[in-house]
């Protein structure tokens, strides 16, 4: 089924802060959002944030060999990870238990999306999902809207490991998560991030933060950005007007990311921990 895809710069996680450059220039709403077929119409970028009732969604595919992306929480749509869209339906970091053919699998809604003029297509909600969810779920190695393959999906308690499951029975949580007072979430066993407190990089092991050096080696980090607006480096969830278009982004701890809610004053990672208007 071919796709259209929009394309953004990569952005990598570095040993003392993410520089970025200007809040304009490589920001992005997340890969799967831009993720749209061929022959729709209506896309505009903007995701539903209705949860069904039911629990019921069409499930399909993004990321994955030459589909690799940012997204909008941090990570990448690479293919091979138990992540996510829908992020605006239940928060970054959530996760979600994912049933279907008798089989079960728990993901981390890691991204915004997909664009509402999908969902209208399929005409029922959409769950945006790693390539490694349909593979382990009906042996598939992608889905799209128009295959109208249904799953039925539930929030779990957040220290729900991700990966496969067994249907039908609540996954065991663990206790290898830690609190991040700069993210204002859990997060999982071996995540990195670059405190607000001090600038300093920590590891999560064993529920404990431990200090490193740098996010070197780290499957997941989260890192301060670069405001050419401020005119300093910045810690994840800060909030900035960029000077060049007067538009709003927020520092996901990997790339400035957009839209923002100028009303709730939060975004793609939550709350802004600073608000930074021009």
């Amino acid at each position: 089924m071919r796709r259209l895809h929009a394309v953004f710069f990569g952005i990598s996680v570095c040993a003392t802060a993410c520089t970025v450059g200007d809040e304009s220039e490589e920001a992005t709403s997340g890969a799967s959002v831009t993720t749209i077929e061929a022959g729709l119409s209506g896309c505009k970028g903007k995701a539903s944030s209705e949860v069904p009732a039911n629990g019921r969604y069409t499930i399909t595919t993004f990321g994955g060999p030459g589909d690799h992306q940012p997204m909008s929480c941090g990570g990448y749509a690479n293919g091979t990870g138990w992540y996510a869209a829908s992020r605006q339906r239940y928060g970054c970091g959530a996760k979600l238990k994912i049933e279907a053919n008798g089989k079960c699998a728990v993901v981390t809604a890691d991204d915004y999306g997909p664009d509402v003029c999908v969902e209208k297509a399929a005409g029922m909600p959409i769950i945006d999902v790693s390539p490694k969810v349909t593979k382990h779920l009906f042996g598939m190695s992608g889905a799209g809207w128009s295959d109208r393959v249904v799953v039925t999906v539930e929030e779990v308690a957040a220290s729900t490991p991700v990966g496969p499951c067994v249907a039908g029975q609540p996954p065991a949580p663990t206790m290898t998560t830690c609190n991040s007072s700069t993210l204002e979430r859990d997060v999982e066993e071996g995540v990195c991030v670059q405190a607000a407190s001090d600038a300093k990089w920590y590891q999560c092991r064993g529920g404990e933060w431990v200090a490193r050096s740098s996010a070197t080696g780290c499957a997941t980090a989260f890192g301060f950005c670069n405001s050419a607006t401020l005119g300093k480096d910045v810690p994840a969830r800060t909030c900035v007007q960029a000077a060049s278009n007067s538009v709003w982004y927020q520092c996901n701890g990997q790339s400035w990311v957009t839209p923002v809610d100028t009303a709730a004053r939060s975004g793609a990672l939550g709350a802004c921990s600073s608000w930074n208007p021009l």
